[in-house]
């Protein structure tokens, strides 16, 4: 089993639709079919391209919630104080602002307070016609974090592991926290999808040294390529400068929003260019996982 993420240092830079691309041209090239997961769990939406049929569900307790009895507590102004999260309030505990850090506990008294489960989302397994696929759904006001993406992750691995030579695809979160650490340990490679823009190539800077902390072999897509020439220059600079391999350069094509509308991946519908520029990405990253 190969395990390849797609990652971006920021959001909107077309990391979950070049996610469907790949899922559909595995499927297409492939012998097995791959094992998709949707790291992204603030903003899951890769279903939506995939499509399929829902097979399961189950609930996911996240982060435990205090409760406070009031009558135990023997200085209440210090225990309301002691949230560094500001989610008590006359001994009430607002569950939209409590983090589950267990602090009151510790100050309040073992006796007053109780850390008890929550409920923090949905996971969801579907059938698709690309391949067996697992994503979340949050409950309303909790944060995304680590612990449910490992279990995404660990759903995804025991169905992969069960088929020889199958392919984990990860859709990782955005940005640099915990999130994008637990989407990307102890993957095999990293396709790092950037866009032509001085906030991209800061955030491109900051992943790269992320992924250089973890050894993780790095490819990187630059997407709309063709809308500044100029800045996609500095992109390709500091990726030789850096010896990180460019997979492909995708130009702007309004097809990827026609595939969303339909409900598509965008490889499927796409015009010649389109089409040959997804490909070569593919190619270059199997040969990059296999080599």
């Amino acid at each position: 089993m190969k395990q390849l993420v797609i990652i971006s240092g920021k959001g909107g830079t077309g990391k979950t639709s070049i996610t469907g691309c790949l899922a559909a041209l595995e499927k297409t090239h492939a012998s097995i079919p791959p094992v998709i997961v949707d790291c992204d769990v603030d903003a899951p939406n890769l279903h939506l391209l995939l499509g399929g049929t829902e097979i399961s569900q189950e609930a996911f307790s996240g982060p435990k919630l205090a409760v406070i009895d009031r009558s135990k507590v023997t200085d209440p102004v210090r225990c309301e104080r002691s949230c560094p999260f500001g989610a008590i309030t006359g001994l009430e505990v607002d569950p939209l602002r409590c983090v589950g850090c267990a602090v009151c506990e510790l100050v309040c008294g073992s006796n007053a307070v109780r850390m008890v489960d929550r409920e923090a989302a949905t996971i969801y397994e579907r059938e698709t016609p690309y391949g067996q696929f697992f994503h979340a759904r949050l409950r309303p006001g909790q944060p995304g974090f680590g612990g449910l993406i490992t279990a995404l992750r660990m759903k995804g691995e025991q169905v992969a592991v069960a088929k020889p030579d199958s392919l984990l695809l990860l859709d990782g979160s955005p940005g640099l926290g915990c999130q994008v650490i637990a989407s990307l340990t102890g993957c095999d490679l990293a396709l790092l999808v950037t866009e032509p823009g001085l906030g991209a190539l800061a955030d491109l800077e900051r992943i790269h040294r992320l992924l250089g902390f973890f050894q993780i072999k790095t490819l990187v897509i630059i997407n709309r390529y063709d809308l500044d020439r100029s800045l996609t220059r500095d992109v390709e600079r500091f990726c030789l400068n850096n010896a990180i391999p460019i997979a492909g350069k995708i130009p702007f094509d309004n097809i990827f929003s026609e595939a969303a509308i339909a409900q598509r991946p965008a490889v499927e519908i796409a015009g010649v260019e389109t089409a040959r520029c997804l490909e070569g990405v593919y190619a270059q990253a199997r040969e990059s996982l296999y080599e």
